[in-house]
Protein backbone atom coordinates (compact mmCIF):
# COMPACT_ATOMS: atom_id res chain seq x y z
CA UNK A 1 0.00 0.00 0.00
CA UNK A 2 1.10 3.56 -0.63
CA UNK A 3 2.43 5.75 2.12
CA UNK A 4 0.56 8.80 3.32
CA UNK A 5 1.34 11.62 0.88
CA UNK A 6 3.41 14.37 2.44
CA UNK A 7 3.38 18.06 1.67
CA UNK A 8 5.87 19.07 -1.00
CA UNK A 9 5.02 22.78 -0.79
CA UNK A 10 3.37 25.10 1.63
CA UNK A 11 0.19 25.44 -0.42
CA UNK A 12 -1.55 23.71 -3.28
CA UNK A 13 -4.20 26.12 -4.59
CA UNK A 14 -7.68 24.77 -5.04
CA UNK A 15 -10.53 26.18 -7.05
CA UNK A 16 -12.63 28.48 -4.92
CA UNK A 17 -9.85 29.25 -2.42
CA UNK A 18 -10.10 32.85 -1.23
CA UNK A 19 -7.81 33.84 1.58
CA UNK A 20 -5.65 36.68 2.79
CA UNK A 21 -2.41 34.96 3.78
CA UNK A 22 0.50 35.98 6.02
CA UNK A 23 2.69 36.11 2.90
CA UNK A 24 0.33 38.66 1.35
CA UNK A 25 0.25 40.54 4.66
CA UNK A 26 4.01 41.05 4.58
CA UNK A 27 3.74 42.49 1.06
CA UNK A 28 1.50 45.34 2.21
CA UNK A 29 3.23 48.76 2.27
CA UNK A 30 2.50 49.08 6.01
CA UNK A 31 4.64 45.99 6.69
CA UNK A 32 7.62 46.82 4.50
CA UNK A 33 9.70 47.65 7.59
CA UNK A 34 8.56 44.51 9.45
CA UNK A 35 10.91 41.53 9.59
CA UNK A 36 10.02 37.82 9.57
CA UNK A 37 12.26 36.13 12.16
CA UNK A 38 10.67 32.65 12.31
CA UNK A 39 7.92 30.44 10.92
CA UNK A 40 8.43 30.68 7.17
CA UNK A 41 6.63 27.34 6.80
CA UNK A 42 3.43 28.99 8.04
CA UNK A 43 3.34 31.91 5.61
CA UNK A 44 0.39 30.43 3.72
CA UNK A 45 -1.74 30.55 6.85
CA UNK A 46 -4.88 32.64 6.42
CA UNK A 47 -5.34 35.87 8.36
CA UNK A 48 -8.97 36.13 9.48
CA UNK A 49 -8.77 39.03 11.96
CA UNK A 50 -6.43 41.15 14.12
CA UNK A 51 -6.10 40.66 17.87
CA UNK A 52 -4.14 43.08 20.07
CA UNK A 53 -2.56 41.48 23.15
CA UNK A 54 -1.54 43.59 26.13
CA UNK A 55 -2.41 41.12 28.92
CA UNK A 56 -0.60 37.85 29.76
CA UNK A 57 -3.72 35.62 29.83
CA UNK A 58 -4.72 36.11 26.20
CA UNK A 59 -5.07 32.36 25.31
CA UNK A 60 -8.82 31.98 26.00
CA UNK A 61 -9.59 34.91 23.68
CA UNK A 62 -7.46 33.83 20.71
CA UNK A 63 -9.11 32.24 17.67
CA UNK A 64 -7.83 30.36 14.64
CA UNK A 65 -6.61 32.77 11.97
CA UNK A 66 -5.77 35.64 14.33
CA UNK A 67 -2.91 38.00 13.58
CA UNK A 68 -1.85 38.60 17.17
CA UNK A 69 0.15 41.79 17.77
CA UNK A 70 1.73 43.06 20.99
CA UNK A 71 4.10 45.72 22.24
CA UNK A 72 5.63 43.12 24.55
CA UNK A 73 4.41 45.00 27.62
CA UNK A 74 2.99 41.87 29.38
CA UNK A 75 6.43 40.20 29.10
CA UNK A 76 8.71 43.10 29.93
CA UNK A 77 9.67 41.60 33.31
CA UNK A 78 9.43 37.89 32.48
CA UNK A 79 10.13 36.98 28.87
CA UNK A 80 9.88 33.30 29.80
CA UNK A 81 6.10 33.70 29.78
CA UNK A 82 6.29 34.57 26.10
CA UNK A 83 8.12 31.29 25.45
CA UNK A 84 5.40 29.37 27.30
CA UNK A 85 2.73 31.17 25.29
CA UNK A 86 3.96 30.02 21.86
CA UNK A 87 2.72 26.36 22.04
CA UNK A 88 -0.69 27.54 23.29
CA UNK A 89 -0.98 29.96 20.39
CA UNK A 90 -0.05 27.16 17.98
CA UNK A 91 -2.78 25.00 19.48
CA UNK A 92 -5.27 27.81 18.93
CA UNK A 93 -4.18 28.02 15.29
CA UNK A 94 -3.17 31.68 15.09
CA UNK A 95 -2.01 32.93 11.69
CA UNK A 96 0.97 34.94 12.95
CA UNK A 97 2.44 36.73 15.97
CA UNK A 98 3.77 40.29 15.65
CA UNK A 99 5.97 41.69 18.42
CA UNK A 100 6.91 45.38 18.49
CA UNK A 101 10.54 45.68 19.61
CA UNK A 102 12.62 48.57 20.99
CA UNK A 103 9.80 49.61 23.33
CA UNK A 104 9.36 47.10 26.15
CA UNK A 105 11.43 44.27 24.61
CA UNK A 106 14.72 45.15 22.96
CA UNK A 107 14.74 42.07 20.77
CA UNK A 108 12.85 38.79 20.43
CA UNK A 109 14.58 36.14 22.60
CA UNK A 110 16.36 33.39 20.70
CA UNK A 111 14.40 30.68 22.53
CA UNK A 112 11.12 32.25 21.45
CA UNK A 113 12.29 32.37 17.84
CA UNK A 114 13.29 28.69 17.95
CA UNK A 115 9.95 27.64 19.49
CA UNK A 116 7.98 29.67 16.93
CA UNK A 117 9.97 27.99 14.15
CA UNK A 118 9.24 24.56 15.62
CA UNK A 119 5.52 25.35 15.94
CA UNK A 120 5.47 26.87 12.43
CA UNK A 121 4.09 30.19 13.69
CA UNK A 122 5.22 33.17 11.58
CA UNK A 123 6.93 35.48 14.08
CA UNK A 124 7.14 39.05 12.84
CA UNK A 125 9.30 41.77 14.38
CA UNK A 126 7.32 45.01 14.08
CA UNK A 127 9.02 48.44 13.95
CA UNK A 128 8.61 50.58 17.12
CA UNK A 129 6.79 53.39 15.27
CA UNK A 130 4.07 51.12 13.79
CA UNK A 131 0.54 52.14 14.80
CA UNK A 132 -1.65 49.19 15.79
CA UNK A 133 -4.75 51.10 14.69
CA UNK A 134 -3.26 51.26 11.19
CA UNK A 135 -2.57 47.52 11.39
CA UNK A 136 -6.18 46.76 12.33
CA UNK A 137 -7.63 48.99 9.61
CA UNK A 138 -5.33 47.82 6.82
CA UNK A 139 -5.57 44.11 7.62
CA UNK A 140 -9.33 44.08 8.09
CA UNK A 141 -9.87 45.92 4.81
CA UNK A 142 -8.13 43.05 3.03
CA UNK A 143 -9.84 40.39 5.14
CA UNK A 144 -13.36 41.74 4.68
CA UNK A 145 -12.86 41.99 0.94
CA UNK A 146 -12.55 38.21 0.80
CA UNK A 147 -14.76 37.19 3.75
CA UNK A 148 -17.96 37.03 1.71
CA UNK A 149 -16.37 34.51 -0.66
CA UNK A 150 -15.11 32.44 2.28
CA UNK A 151 -18.54 32.34 3.92
CA UNK A 152 -20.15 31.30 0.67
CA UNK A 153 -17.55 28.55 0.27
CA UNK A 154 -18.18 27.35 3.85
CA UNK A 155 -21.93 27.27 3.27
CA UNK A 156 -21.46 25.28 0.07
CA UNK A 157 -19.29 22.78 1.91
CA UNK A 158 -21.81 22.24 4.69
CA UNK A 159 -24.70 21.95 2.24
CA UNK A 160 -22.94 19.37 0.06
CA UNK A 161 -21.94 17.24 3.07
CA UNK A 162 -25.47 17.44 4.49
CA UNK A 163 -26.93 16.19 1.21
CA UNK A 164 -24.41 13.34 1.22
CA UNK A 165 -25.58 12.09 4.62
CA UNK A 166 -29.25 12.59 3.78
CA UNK A 167 -28.72 10.32 0.78
CA UNK A 168 -27.66 7.58 3.22
CA UNK A 169 -24.08 7.30 1.93
CA UNK A 170 -22.68 6.51 5.38
CA UNK A 171 -19.76 7.64 7.52
CA UNK A 172 -16.93 6.42 5.26
CA UNK A 173 -18.36 8.23 2.23
CA UNK A 174 -18.71 11.33 4.43
CA UNK A 175 -15.03 11.16 5.45
CA UNK A 176 -13.87 10.49 1.89
CA UNK A 177 -15.80 13.54 0.67
CA UNK A 178 -14.26 15.62 3.46
CA UNK A 179 -10.77 14.53 2.41
CA UNK A 180 -11.43 15.52 -1.17
CA UNK A 181 -12.93 18.84 -0.09
CA UNK A 182 -10.22 19.79 2.43
CA UNK A 183 -7.24 18.31 0.61
CA UNK A 184 -6.10 16.41 3.70
CA UNK A 185 -7.05 13.03 5.23
CA UNK A 186 -9.55 12.97 8.08
CA UNK A 187 -10.52 10.50 10.79
CA UNK A 188 -13.11 9.95 13.48
CA UNK A 189 -11.30 8.73 16.59
CA UNK A 190 -13.36 7.26 19.39
CA UNK A 191 -12.53 6.05 22.88
CA UNK A 192 -11.53 2.35 22.99
CA UNK A 193 -12.68 1.68 19.43
CA UNK A 194 -11.16 1.40 16.01
CA UNK A 195 -11.05 4.76 14.24
CA UNK A 196 -12.95 5.55 11.06
CA UNK A 197 -10.42 6.65 8.43
CA UNK A 198 -10.82 8.49 5.14
CA UNK A 199 -9.51 6.91 1.94
CA UNK A 200 -6.05 8.50 2.14
CA UNK A 201 -5.46 6.82 5.50
CA UNK A 202 -7.19 3.52 4.70
CA UNK A 203 -4.94 3.02 1.66
CA UNK A 204 -1.74 4.17 3.36
CA UNK A 205 1.04 2.10 4.86
CA UNK A 206 -0.11 0.92 8.33
CA UNK A 207 3.44 1.37 9.63
CA UNK A 208 3.03 5.11 9.12
CA UNK A 209 -0.68 5.43 9.86
CA UNK A 210 -1.13 3.57 13.14
CA UNK A 211 1.43 5.45 15.27
CA UNK A 212 -0.35 8.66 14.32
CA UNK A 213 -3.82 7.29 15.02
CA UNK A 214 -2.70 5.76 18.31
CA UNK A 215 -1.14 9.04 19.45
CA UNK A 216 -4.48 10.70 18.75
CA UNK A 217 -6.40 8.00 20.59
CA UNK A 218 -4.25 7.89 23.71
CA UNK A 219 -3.55 11.59 24.03
CA UNK A 220 -6.83 13.22 23.15
CA UNK A 221 -9.80 10.88 23.47
CA UNK A 222 -11.19 9.95 26.86
CA UNK A 223 -9.57 12.67 28.94
CA UNK A 224 -11.55 15.85 28.41
CA UNK A 225 -11.52 16.85 24.76
CA UNK A 226 -10.95 20.41 23.55
CA UNK A 227 -10.57 21.69 20.04
CA UNK A 228 -7.25 22.92 18.68
CA UNK A 229 -4.08 22.04 16.83
CA UNK A 230 -1.81 19.29 18.12
CA UNK A 231 1.59 17.97 17.12
CA UNK A 232 1.62 14.20 16.67
CA UNK A 233 4.23 11.58 15.90
CA UNK A 234 6.36 11.88 12.76
CA UNK A 235 5.87 15.69 12.80
CA UNK A 236 2.18 15.40 12.00
CA UNK A 237 0.09 18.42 12.83
CA UNK A 238 -3.63 17.94 13.18
CA UNK A 239 -6.71 19.92 14.04
CA UNK A 240 -8.87 18.07 16.58
CA UNK A 241 -12.48 18.96 17.28
CA UNK A 242 -14.79 17.13 19.70
CA UNK A 243 -17.90 15.55 18.19
CA UNK A 244 -21.02 16.57 20.09
CA UNK A 245 -23.02 13.49 21.02
CA UNK A 246 -25.32 12.45 23.84
CA UNK A 247 -25.03 9.12 25.66
CA UNK A 248 -22.08 8.08 23.50
CA UNK A 249 -18.39 7.63 24.09
CA UNK A 250 -16.17 10.63 23.57
CA UNK A 251 -15.10 11.08 19.98
CA UNK A 252 -13.37 13.67 17.86
CA UNK A 253 -13.12 14.64 14.21
CA UNK A 254 -9.49 15.00 13.16
CA UNK A 255 -7.99 16.74 10.13
CA UNK A 256 -4.37 15.69 9.49
CA UNK A 257 -2.11 18.24 7.81
CA UNK A 258 -0.37 16.04 5.25
CA UNK A 259 -1.00 17.31 1.70
CA UNK A 260 -1.46 21.03 2.25
CA UNK A 261 -1.56 23.59 5.05
CA UNK A 262 -4.72 23.75 7.14
CA UNK A 263 -6.29 27.18 6.61
CA UNK A 264 -8.97 28.82 8.79
CA UNK A 265 -11.81 27.86 6.48
CA UNK A 266 -10.73 24.24 6.89
CA UNK A 267 -10.86 24.68 10.66
CA UNK A 268 -14.33 26.21 10.42
CA UNK A 269 -15.41 23.36 8.15
CA UNK A 270 -14.24 20.75 10.66
CA UNK A 271 -16.00 22.55 13.52
CA UNK A 272 -19.30 22.80 11.62
CA UNK A 273 -19.12 19.29 10.15
CA UNK A 274 -18.42 17.72 13.56
CA UNK A 275 -22.13 18.06 14.33
CA UNK A 276 -23.01 16.15 11.15
CA UNK A 277 -20.44 13.48 12.04
CA UNK A 278 -22.07 13.22 15.49
CA UNK A 279 -25.48 12.61 13.91
CA UNK A 280 -24.06 9.89 11.69
CA UNK A 281 -22.23 8.32 14.65
CA UNK A 282 -25.49 8.26 16.57
CA UNK A 283 -27.10 6.52 13.59
CA UNK A 284 -24.26 3.99 13.46
CA UNK A 285 -24.59 3.45 17.20
CA UNK A 286 -28.34 2.88 16.94
CA UNK A 287 -27.93 0.33 14.15
CA UNK A 288 -25.14 -1.39 16.04
CA UNK A 289 -27.27 -1.50 19.18
CA UNK A 290 -30.16 -3.22 17.38
CA UNK A 291 -27.89 -5.64 15.52
CA UNK A 292 -25.98 -6.34 18.73
CA UNK A 293 -29.16 -7.22 20.60
CA UNK A 294 -30.26 -9.65 17.88
CA UNK A 295 -26.84 -11.27 17.75
CA UNK A 296 -26.59 -11.43 21.55
CA UNK A 297 -29.97 -13.18 21.70
CA UNK A 298 -29.03 -15.61 18.93
CA UNK A 299 -25.75 -16.56 20.60
CA UNK A 300 -27.40 -16.94 23.99
CA UNK A 301 -30.12 -19.20 22.54
CA UNK A 302 -27.47 -21.21 20.75
CA UNK A 303 -25.26 -21.65 23.82
CA UNK A 304 -28.22 -22.53 26.01
CA UNK A 305 -29.51 -25.17 23.56
CA UNK A 306 -32.80 -23.48 22.69
CA UNK A 307 -32.84 -24.32 18.97
CA UNK A 308 -35.21 -27.12 18.14
CA UNK A 309 -33.73 -28.00 14.76
CA UNK A 310 -30.69 -27.45 12.56
CA UNK A 311 -32.79 -25.48 10.07
CA UNK A 312 -33.87 -23.12 12.85
CA UNK A 313 -30.24 -22.55 13.78
CA UNK A 314 -29.23 -21.91 10.15
CA UNK A 315 -32.04 -19.41 9.63
CA UNK A 316 -31.23 -17.44 12.76
CA UNK A 317 -27.51 -17.52 12.00
CA UNK A 318 -28.10 -16.11 8.52
CA UNK A 319 -30.41 -13.35 9.78
CA UNK A 320 -27.88 -12.30 12.45
CA UNK A 321 -24.89 -12.44 10.12
CA UNK A 322 -23.12 -15.26 11.96
CA UNK A 323 -20.23 -16.15 9.65
CA UNK A 324 -18.86 -19.35 11.25
CA UNK A 325 -19.09 -22.22 8.70
CA UNK A 326 -21.32 -25.09 9.75
CA UNK A 327 -18.61 -27.77 9.82
CA UNK A 328 -16.07 -25.75 11.81
CA UNK A 329 -15.19 -27.40 15.17
CA UNK A 330 -15.98 -25.04 18.03
CA UNK A 331 -15.40 -24.84 21.75
CA UNK A 332 -17.13 -22.70 24.34
CA UNK A 333 -14.89 -20.66 26.62
CA UNK A 334 -15.90 -18.84 29.80
CA UNK A 335 -13.82 -15.72 30.50
CA UNK A 336 -12.76 -15.43 34.13
CA UNK A 337 -12.40 -11.73 34.96
CA UNK A 338 -10.99 -10.03 38.01
CA UNK A 339 -14.41 -8.58 38.74
CA UNK A 340 -16.46 -11.63 39.81
CA UNK A 341 -19.80 -9.92 39.12
CA UNK A 342 -19.44 -7.41 36.27
CA UNK A 343 -22.55 -5.38 35.36
CA UNK A 344 -24.67 -6.72 32.52
CA UNK A 345 -24.05 -3.59 30.44
CA UNK A 346 -20.30 -4.06 30.75
CA UNK A 347 -20.59 -7.69 29.59
CA UNK A 348 -22.63 -6.63 26.55
CA UNK A 349 -20.12 -3.92 25.70
CA UNK A 350 -17.14 -6.30 26.01
CA UNK A 351 -18.89 -8.94 23.87
CA UNK A 352 -19.65 -6.45 21.10
CA UNK A 353 -16.15 -5.06 21.23
CA UNK A 354 -14.61 -8.51 20.87
CA UNK A 355 -16.88 -9.30 17.92
CA UNK A 356 -15.71 -6.15 16.16
CA UNK A 357 -12.00 -6.81 16.70
CA UNK A 358 -9.78 -8.56 14.17
CA UNK A 359 -7.72 -10.81 16.39
CA UNK A 360 -4.40 -12.26 15.27
CA UNK A 361 -4.90 -15.64 16.93
CA UNK A 362 -8.52 -16.49 16.06
CA UNK A 363 -10.63 -15.63 13.03
CA UNK A 364 -14.37 -15.06 13.42
CA UNK A 365 -14.39 -15.10 17.22
CA UNK A 366 -17.89 -14.73 18.66
CA UNK A 367 -18.69 -13.47 22.16
CA UNK A 368 -21.89 -13.06 24.13
CA UNK A 369 -23.04 -12.41 27.69
CA UNK A 370 -24.65 -15.55 29.11
CA UNK A 371 -26.05 -15.22 32.58
CA UNK A 372 -23.37 -13.37 34.48
CA UNK A 373 -20.52 -14.65 32.29
CA UNK A 374 -18.73 -13.47 29.18
CA UNK A 375 -18.66 -16.52 26.89
CA UNK A 376 -16.54 -16.96 23.77
CA UNK A 377 -17.24 -19.26 20.82
CA UNK A 378 -13.79 -20.17 19.52
CA UNK A 379 -13.25 -21.87 16.13
CA UNK A 380 -10.67 -24.64 16.52
CA UNK A 381 -8.55 -25.52 13.44
CA UNK A 382 -8.48 -29.20 12.45
CA UNK A 383 -4.79 -29.44 13.29
CA UNK A 384 -5.47 -28.52 16.93
CA UNK A 385 -8.31 -30.94 17.56
CA UNK A 386 -7.37 -33.62 20.12
CA UNK A 387 -8.29 -36.39 17.66
CA UNK A 388 -5.98 -35.06 14.96
CA UNK A 389 -2.81 -35.93 16.81
CA UNK A 390 -2.24 -37.22 20.30
CA UNK A 391 -0.24 -34.24 21.56
CA UNK A 392 -2.46 -31.57 20.04
CA UNK A 393 -5.19 -29.72 21.98
CA UNK A 394 -6.82 -26.26 22.00
CA UNK A 395 -4.80 -25.33 25.10
CA UNK A 396 -1.99 -23.68 23.12
CA UNK A 397 -4.49 -21.77 20.99
CA UNK A 398 -6.32 -20.55 24.08
CA UNK A 399 -3.07 -19.53 25.75
CA UNK A 400 -2.18 -17.33 22.76
CA UNK A 401 -5.73 -15.98 22.70
CA UNK A 402 -5.47 -15.12 26.40
CA UNK A 403 -2.27 -13.16 25.77
CA UNK A 404 -4.10 -11.09 23.17
CA UNK A 405 -7.27 -10.62 25.21
CA UNK A 406 -5.67 -9.34 28.41
CA UNK A 407 -4.50 -5.94 27.10
CA UNK A 408 -7.56 -5.69 24.87
CA UNK A 409 -9.97 -6.04 27.81
CA UNK A 410 -7.70 -4.23 30.26
CA UNK A 411 -7.56 -7.15 32.71
CA UNK A 412 -4.06 -8.59 33.36
CA UNK A 413 -5.49 -11.34 35.61
CA UNK A 414 -7.86 -12.72 32.96
CA UNK A 415 -8.29 -16.52 32.79
CA UNK A 416 -9.99 -18.84 30.32
CA UNK A 417 -12.03 -21.96 31.09
CA UNK A 418 -12.79 -24.19 28.11
CA UNK A 419 -15.15 -27.06 27.35
CA UNK A 420 -14.41 -29.85 24.91
CA UNK A 421 -14.34 -29.24 21.16
CA UNK A 422 -17.83 -29.58 19.67
CA UNK A 423 -18.01 -31.27 16.27
CA UNK A 424 -21.41 -29.80 15.46
CA UNK A 425 -23.25 -26.61 16.30
CA UNK A 426 -25.88 -28.45 18.34
CA UNK A 427 -23.17 -29.77 20.70
CA UNK A 428 -21.93 -26.34 21.68
CA UNK A 429 -24.26 -26.10 24.75
CA UNK A 430 -22.56 -29.20 26.20
CA UNK A 431 -19.18 -27.50 25.64
CA UNK A 432 -20.43 -24.46 27.58
CA UNK A 433 -21.59 -26.68 30.48
CA UNK A 434 -18.14 -28.23 30.59
CA UNK A 435 -16.45 -24.81 30.48
CA UNK A 436 -18.54 -23.65 33.42
CA UNK A 437 -17.69 -26.81 35.30
CA UNK A 438 -14.01 -26.31 34.54
CA UNK A 439 -14.15 -22.88 36.16
CA UNK A 440 -16.18 -24.14 39.10
CA UNK A 441 -13.83 -27.02 39.82
CA UNK A 442 -10.71 -24.91 39.27
CA UNK A 443 -11.89 -22.31 41.77
CA UNK A 444 -13.09 -24.80 44.39
CA UNK A 445 -10.17 -27.20 44.11
CA UNK A 446 -7.48 -24.55 43.64
CA UNK A 447 -6.29 -25.77 40.24
CA UNK A 448 -3.38 -23.73 38.95
CA UNK A 449 -3.06 -22.31 35.45
CA UNK A 450 -4.31 -19.40 33.36
CA UNK A 451 -6.11 -21.73 30.93
CA UNK A 452 -8.13 -24.62 32.37
CA UNK A 453 -9.77 -27.07 29.97
CA UNK A 454 -12.44 -29.57 30.98
CA UNK A 455 -10.15 -32.49 30.13
CA UNK A 456 -7.64 -31.23 32.71
CA UNK A 457 -10.06 -31.74 35.60
CA UNK A 458 -9.40 -35.43 35.91
CA UNK A 459 -10.72 -36.91 39.17
CA UNK A 460 -12.13 -33.55 40.25
CA UNK A 461 -14.80 -33.73 37.58
CA UNK A 462 -15.95 -37.04 39.11
CA UNK A 463 -16.66 -35.30 42.41
CA UNK A 464 -19.28 -33.22 40.62
CA UNK A 465 -21.07 -36.38 39.55
CA UNK A 466 -21.61 -37.50 43.14
CA UNK A 467 -25.19 -36.56 43.99
CA UNK A 468 -26.40 -35.39 47.36
CA UNK A 469 -27.05 -38.78 48.95
CA UNK A 470 -26.82 -40.68 52.21
CA UNK A 471 -23.44 -42.15 51.24
CA UNK A 472 -22.07 -38.68 50.43
CA UNK A 473 -23.25 -37.32 53.78
CA UNK A 474 -21.82 -40.29 55.66
CA UNK A 475 -18.44 -39.79 54.00
CA UNK A 476 -18.39 -36.11 54.96
CA UNK A 477 -19.55 -36.90 58.52
CA UNK A 478 -16.70 -39.36 58.87
CA UNK A 479 -13.88 -37.03 57.81
CA UNK A 480 -15.05 -33.38 57.64
CA UNK A 481 -17.81 -32.84 60.20
CA UNK A 482 -15.71 -33.73 63.31
CA UNK A 483 -13.08 -31.16 62.36
CA UNK A 484 -15.70 -28.51 61.64
CA UNK A 485 -17.30 -29.11 65.04
CA UNK A 486 -13.92 -28.94 66.76
CA UNK A 487 -13.20 -25.61 65.04
CA UNK A 488 -16.54 -24.20 66.24
CA UNK A 489 -15.60 -25.17 69.79
CA UNK A 490 -12.24 -23.45 69.49
CA UNK A 491 -10.22 -26.35 68.23
CA UNK A 492 -7.59 -24.20 66.51
CA UNK A 493 -8.34 -23.79 62.76
CA UNK A 494 -8.03 -27.51 62.07
CA UNK A 495 -9.79 -27.52 58.68
CA UNK A 496 -7.68 -24.63 57.44
CA UNK A 497 -4.50 -26.26 58.70
CA UNK A 498 -5.27 -29.61 57.06
CA UNK A 499 -6.09 -28.00 53.72
CA UNK A 500 -2.87 -25.93 53.74
CA UNK A 501 -0.89 -29.03 54.79
CA UNK A 502 -2.05 -30.83 51.64
CA UNK A 503 -1.42 -27.75 49.47
CA UNK A 504 2.14 -27.68 50.77
CA UNK A 505 2.56 -31.36 49.89
CA UNK A 506 2.89 -32.40 53.52
CA UNK A 507 5.68 -29.91 54.30
CA UNK A 508 5.07 -28.79 57.91
CA UNK A 509 7.61 -25.95 57.79
CA UNK A 510 6.06 -24.47 54.66
CA UNK A 511 2.57 -24.90 56.14
CA UNK A 512 3.58 -22.93 59.22
CA UNK A 513 4.98 -20.14 57.03
CA UNK A 514 1.83 -19.96 54.91
CA UNK A 515 -0.42 -19.80 57.97
CA UNK A 516 1.94 -17.46 59.89
CA UNK A 517 1.96 -19.94 62.77
CA UNK A 518 4.78 -21.49 64.80
CA UNK A 519 6.10 -24.86 63.62
CA UNK A 520 5.15 -26.54 66.91
CA UNK A 521 1.63 -25.10 66.64
CA UNK A 522 1.15 -26.80 63.27
CA UNK A 523 2.54 -30.09 64.66
CA UNK A 524 0.08 -29.86 67.57
CA UNK A 525 -2.88 -29.21 65.23
CA UNK A 526 -1.96 -32.13 62.94
CA UNK A 527 -1.67 -34.46 65.93
CA UNK A 528 -5.07 -33.30 67.12
CA UNK A 529 -6.58 -33.97 63.66
CA UNK A 530 -5.21 -37.50 63.66
CA UNK A 531 -6.53 -38.07 67.17
CA UNK A 532 -10.05 -36.77 66.43
CA UNK A 533 -10.42 -38.74 63.16
CA UNK A 534 -8.44 -41.81 64.12
CA UNK A 535 -6.24 -41.60 61.02
CA UNK A 536 -2.54 -41.39 60.24
CA UNK A 537 -1.23 -38.67 57.94
CA UNK A 538 1.64 -41.02 57.11
CA UNK A 539 -0.84 -43.49 55.58
CA UNK A 540 -1.36 -42.71 51.83
CA UNK A 541 -4.87 -44.20 51.94
CA UNK A 542 -5.91 -42.02 54.88
CA UNK A 543 -4.44 -38.94 53.21
CA UNK A 544 -6.42 -39.66 50.02
CA UNK A 545 -9.65 -40.02 52.01
CA UNK A 546 -9.01 -36.72 53.80
CA UNK A 547 -8.19 -34.83 50.59
CA UNK A 548 -11.32 -36.13 48.88
CA UNK A 549 -13.47 -35.15 51.84
CA UNK A 550 -12.05 -31.61 51.79
CA UNK A 551 -12.75 -31.16 48.08
CA UNK A 552 -16.14 -32.83 48.22
CA UNK A 553 -17.14 -30.68 51.17
CA UNK A 554 -16.38 -27.50 49.20
CA UNK A 555 -18.61 -28.55 46.30
CA UNK A 556 -22.17 -27.30 46.76
CA UNK A 557 -24.66 -30.20 46.67
CA UNK A 558 -26.80 -30.04 43.56
CA UNK A 559 -24.13 -28.24 41.49
CA UNK A 560 -23.19 -31.43 39.71
CA UNK A 561 -25.01 -33.08 36.85
CA UNK A 562 -24.61 -35.26 33.83
CA UNK A 563 -22.34 -34.08 31.05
Amino acid sequence: MAAIPRKESNHDPRPGDAAFTVRELLRLPLFLQARLVAGERGLQGTVARVNVMEVPDIEPWVRAGDLLVTTGYPFREDQGKLLQLIPELAKRGIAALGIQTKRFIDEVPKEVIEEAERQRIPLIELPPDMSFSDVVRTVMENVLAQEAALLADLQNRISSMTRLLLDGSGLYAFLDAMEMMLGNPVAVVREQEKPWLSEGLRNADPVEVWPVVQSLTFRHVGRGLSNGFVLLQNSFRAYVNPIPAQRMKQACLVLLERNRDIVPIDVLSVERLSSLAGLELANVEAVREVEGKYLDQFLQDWLLGKFVSESDWKLRAEVCGCTIPEQTPLCAVVVGMTDPAPPAEKLRELARRLRSERLRVVDALLAAPVGGDLVLIVPVPESLRPEAQAEASPTGLLQRLLTELRPLLGDPELKLYSGRVAERADRLPASLSQAKRARQVAEVCGLLGEVVTYDRLGVYSLLYLIPSSEEREQFLQRFSLPLQQADKKGGGRLMETLEMFFRCNGNIKLTSEKLFAHYNTIVYRLDKIQSILGVSLDDPEDRLQLQLSLKLGQITPGSSGAI
